[in-house]
C-alpha cells in the first residue's frame, strides 16, 4: 500500500541473470518438492535430469507496513561549529550503527539504514525529529515519512491480486536482508564478502575473494531468495613497496618498463599514508622520474627533510622513485609521496581489462567447476543463517527460508543433433558449427518450379513479384 503524500520510487527493472534459474515468470508453485520421473518413449536417447536453481523458498510476515523516512546523518563542524550532512557511504554506516547501538530508538522500535538518505522501520517515528550522540559530534537527522509500504503488496502481486510489481517493498526487504549480516559481511559494489574467510593468494600479490550476492525473486505463490556468487579479484592489504617487489619479483629498485607495467597494475589504486595513521587516501596517478631528494615542497625543502622535521618520519629508500597522486575527486591538485610511507587500501578491486600479453601478466581468473558453485552457494547460504533467532532484524519481518536444498527443476538432456550428410555419413553439430569434413549430397537440380501469389491486388504488386521471380532464379 502507498500513501498518496508521494508517487512510489520506481527502480529499474532487474537485469535477468543469466544461469539456470526460473524467471520470475516461471511457476514455481506448480513445481513438486521433489521431482517426479517424467516419462520417456521407449527406445528414446532423452536423458532426465533434475536441476538445482540457485533459489530457496522463503516467507515474510503476511501485513507488515514498511516505512520509509528521509534521512541525513550530520556532524558538527571542528570550527564553525555548525551542522553539515556528511558525505560517503561507508561514514554515514558507521555513525549510523554506531547511534543505534547508543539506543536512541525504543528497544520496540527497529530501523534498518540503506547507508544514504533513507531509514527503514515497521513502526511509526514521529517526525522531524533529531537525534544526537553522546560526545554531541554527530546526529541522526529525521526530516520526514517519505512514503510507506506492505509484505501484502508482494503477497498480492505473487496471488495475481496485483499486476504491478512491488519494486519498493522487494528494495526495502532486500535492504533488511544484507542489514542483517553487517556485523558479518563487507559490502563491496553491492557485492557481499564474508568477512572471517581467508581469500585465495594469485600470482603478483593479488587476492581473490569468494563473494554473493542476494536477491528476492516473486513467483507465482512463491517468493524465493536467489544466491548468486562470484569470484573477485582484489588488491592486497600491504605496504605499497611490498607489492612493488612481488610484482618485478625481486626486492630492488623497478627500471623504467617495470615502473610502465606498475602504472597500468596500479592506476587509480587508493593507498593510505603513515604519516595520517594509515587514514587519508590518496589515488595513484603514475611513478614519475623523481626521487624523494628531487622533490622540493612551497617551504623549500625536500621531501625527506619535510617528512624528518613536520612528520618525524625518517625515509630510508630514498632511491626508489616517487608516486605522482591525488586526492580523491581533485585531480587538479597533483601531489608527490614516496612509495615507503605508502600502504594499499583494504577492499579494493583489480578491475582492470588485460590485453592478450598482459594476461599473462596479470592474476589468472579460475572458473568453478558446477559442484564447486553447488557448495559455494550452500556454504553461503548456511553462513547467512537467516533463521537464527538473534537475527533481530529477520524475525522483526518474520522472514524465514528453507536452507536445506535449492529448488529444483526436471530438465531432459536432449541427444546431439546429427545431419547426414552422405552415404554412411552425418556431422554433429557442435555449438552451432556444423562440421561437414568435406561430405556433401550432391546437389539435385531443380526442374520446375511454381510460385504461388496469396495478396488481393495482384497487378498492383506485380512488379514485386517480377523482382522476386529474378532475384530467386538468379
Amino acid at each position: 500500500m502507498a500513501s498518496n503524500s508521494q508517487q512510489n520510487y520506481i527502480r529499474p527493472q532487474r537485469i535477468p541473470v543469466s544461469s539456470a534459474i526460473p524467471s520470475a515468470k516461471l511457476t514455481l508453485s506448480s513445481l513438486p518438492r521433489r521431482p517426479v520421473p517424467i516419462p520417456v518413449p521407449a527406445g528414446s536417447s532423452v536423458r532426465l535430469e533434475h536441476l538445482y536453481t540457485n533459489h530457496f523458498t522463503c516467507q515474510f510476515a503476511k501485513n507488515l507496513p514498511l516505512y520509509q523516512y528521509d534521512v541525513a546523518i550530520e556532524e558538527m563542524g571542528f570550527k564553525s561549529k555548525e551542522w553539515y550532512e556528511v558525505k560517503g557511504r561507508s561514514r554515514c554506516a558507521l555513525i549510523m550503527q554506531s547511534m543505534i547501538a547508543t539506543g536512541i530508538f525504543l528497544p520496540e522500535v527497529i530501523v534498518w539504514y540503506d547507508e544514504q538518505k533513507c531509514l527503514y522501520s515497521t513502526s511509526i517515528i514521529q517526525t522531524p525529529k533529531l537525534f544526537t550522540s553522546g560526545d554531541g559530534q554527530n546526529r541522526l537527522n529525521i526530516k520526514s515519512l517519505g512514503n510507506q509500504w506492505s509484505t501484502n503488496d508482494i503477497y498480492g502481486y505473487i496471488n495475481n491480486q496485483a499486476h504491478e510489481y512491488p519494486y519498493d517493498a522487494v528494495r526495502i526487504l532486500e535492504t533488511l536482508l544484507k542489514k542483517s549480516l553487517q556485523n558479518q559481511i563487507q559490502v563491496v559494489n553491492n557485492t557481499c564478502y564474508f568477512v572471517n574467510q581467508k581469500p585465495k593468494t594469485l600470482t603478483g600479490g593479488f587476492i581473490e575473494r569468494l563473494g554473493f550476492i542476494q536477491a528476492l525473486n516473486l513467483a507465482s505463490g512463491r517468493i524465493t531468495l536467489n544466491v548468486q556468487t562470484k569470484l573477485t579479484t582484489f588488491y592486497p592489504e600491504m605496504p605499497l613497496l611490498d607489492f612493488i617487489h612481488m610484482q618485478i619479483g625481486a626486492n630492488r629498485i623497478p627500471n623504467e618498463n617495470e615502473c610502465k607495467k606498475l602504472n597500468r597494475i596500479l592506476k587509480n589504486c587508493l593507498v593510505v599514508t603513515q604519516q595520517s595513521n594509515w587514514k587519508q587516501a590518496y589515488e595513484i596517478d603514475q611513478f614519475i622520474n623523481k626521487r624523494p631528494g628531487d622533490i622540493k615542497i612551497e617551504s623549500g625543502q625536500t621531501l625527506i627533510q619535510y617528512f624528518h622535521d613536520a612528520k618525524n618520519i625518517t625515509l630510508t629508500m630514498t632511491n626508489y622513485p616517487c608516486i605522482q597522486v591525488y586526492l580523491p575527486n581533485e585531480y587538479h591538485k597533483p601531489c608527490h609521496l614516496p612509495v615507503e610511507i605508502c600502504r594499499i587500501k583494504a577492499w579494493q578491486v583489480y578491475d582492470k581489462l588485460l590485453s592478450k600479453v598482459q594476461e599473462g601478466q596479470g592474476p589468472r581468473k579460475y572458473i568453478p567447476q558446477p559442484n564447486e558453485r553447488y557448495d559455494a552457494i550452500m556454504n553461503v547460504i548456511r553462513q547467512c543463517d537467516y533463521n537464527l533467532t538473534s537475527n533481530r532484524l529477520c524475525r522483526e519481518v518474520g522472514f524465514q527460508i528453507d536452507d536445506k536444498e535449492m529448488l529444483q527443476v526436471n530438465a531432459r538432456l536432449l541427444s546431439q543433433p546429427q545431419i547426414q550428410t552422405g552415404p554412411n555419413s552425418t556431422a554433429n553439430i557442435r555449438i552451432g558449427r556444423i562440421p561437414l569434413d568435406g561430405h556433401l549430397f550432391t546437389p539435385k537440380p531443380i526442374s520446375k518450379l511454381a510460385i504461388t501469389y496469396f495478396g488481393t491486388n495482384s497487378k498492383q504488386d506485380n512488379g514485386t513479384m517480377d523482382t522476386f521471380i529474378q532475384t530467386l532464379l538468379n
